[in-house]
């Protein structure tokens, strides 16, 4: 077993990588073993995805940090900011005009703000507005991205001079993280991809601890539809052991912590998210799809802002999504279950629910039988929370959730 240091800057090829004092500049993941340890240089930034392979029962391969500083940043965006790669077509009009590496999910202006999605190039209208040539050739079609399509962003002035930080979150990888089985991800920031933070399928045995996820999501599901997606953290058909803990979650388009898949799957189990912070989602802090899992909890986190950010921009509510016109922005989101699944159970305990304006803290369109499959206890509405959950197809009390014990709802 092995612990090997990675500083993209600092970092020589010719180094073993085995000390902080010898950093390799990147990680060949195709060499670790299971038991193996990767540092990032904490306060460095790779624009990159980790696509980790396995490790082994007992001896997972584990990614984390190490230096003083802010978290390392696995990063999916792209930068925009040389002056001479935007040209003015006309008045506040910029084209970036050179090829982008592929499709545009998310145009982020800097550090904290995002521009504004518009379907079509006439629709430019305010600063940070912005179109592309290529929406939903990557997903909708499964096309590489054309050389000859162009992004496009209403700006007063050059962007790079009005926005110094101007960056488009790219398709890219389609994830900045990605592993299947015996794998840790530790004190790592992933930050402006256009799909996914962390997505995989068939996972067993994950863990994600004390990482932050930002500015995730935004890709163009169906042009057509004006339908757009991306998730956090999405497990995809068969998880188990799964841990997703003591994270943040801070604008993401859709959901922070998903699983879900194409029919017919085993159901997930043991899985837990507990002690998350979750602000400004699109969709919801947990959504449920699919199949109810076995021994899940979903316990003292955070959810605050659930339909606000960037995945509302531009939207006439409520956002477009595959059960438009109900709804979209809530604290649990459950649907597309109409069967109960044996042994089937989610704990939603201890958590802490703040403003929903857009939509409810629980919204679920499952059948009763499923519904009856989740038990709550101790969670607590702050002044904001909306004070109803959508429940049997209807509206209903939120205090009787917040009161519930273990085997009354």
């Amino acid at each position: 077993m092995a612990t090997y240091y990675i500083d993209p800057l600092e970092g020589k090829a010719e180094n073993n990588g085995l000390s902080p004092l010898s950093p390799r500049a990147e990680w060949d993941a195709q060499t670790l073993q299971p038991g193996d340890t990767v540092l990032l240089r904490r306060g460095r930034v790779f624009r990159c995805a980790i696509l980790s392979p396995d490790g082994e029962e007992g001896q997972p391969i584990t990614w984390g940090a190490y230096g003083e500083g802010p978290a390392p940043e696995l990063r999916g965006s792209f930068p925009l900011g040389d002056p001479a790669g935007w040209r003015e077509i006309k008045e506040n009009i910029w084209v970036w005009d050179r090829p982008l590496p592929s499709e545009p999910g998310n145009v982020m202006l800097d550090e904290k703000n995002c521009g504004t999605l518009r379907w079509s190039l006439q629709e430019l209208a305010a600063p940070g507005d912005w179109y592309d040539t290529g929406f939903g050739k990557t997903e909708q079609f499964h096309l590489p991205r054309d050389p000859a399509d162009r992004l496009y962003l209403y700006s007063t002035g050059n962007p790079a001079q009005c926005y110094p930080a101007v960056e488009a979150a790219l398709y890219g990888s389609r994830v900045l993280a990605r592993a299947a089985a015996h794998v840790v991800f530790r004190d790592l920031a992933f930050r402006g991809s256009g799909v996914h933070g962390f997505a995989a399928a068939d996972t067993r045995d994950i863990t994600l601890t004390g990482c932050s996820f930002s500015f995730v999501g935004g890709m163009v599901w169906n042009r057509d539809r004006k339908i757009r997606f991306g998730n956090g953290v999405e497990l995809w058909n068969s998880a188990q052991q799964i841990r997703v803990q003591d994270c943040t979650f801070y604008e993401i388009y859709d959901s922070c912590f998903t699983h879900q898949g194409a029919l017919p799957y085993p159901a997930p189990r043991d899985i837990l998210f507990t002690g998350c912070t979750c602000v400004r989602y699109g969709m919801a802090a947990y959504e449920v799809r699919d199949i109810i899992p076995v021994d899940t909890v979903f316990s003292h986190n955070v959810c605050r802002e659930a339909g606000v950010g960037f995945a509302m921009q531009g939207e006439v509510l409520p956002r477009r999504s595959e059960i438009w016109p109900q709804p979209m922005g809530h604290h649990l989101f459950l649907w597309r279950i109409e069967t109960p699944t044996p042994g089937g159970e989610i704990r939603v305990e201890h958590n802490t629910f703040g403003a929903a304006p857009n939509g409810a803290a629980v919204y679920s369109l499952l059948a009763p039988a499923a519904e009856a499959q989740f038990t709550f206890a101790g969670n607590t509405a702050e002044p904001d929370c909306p004070g109803v959950i959508h429940w049997h197809g209807g509206e209903a009390s939120l205090s009787k959730i917040l009161a519930a014990k273990d085997s009354d709802k």
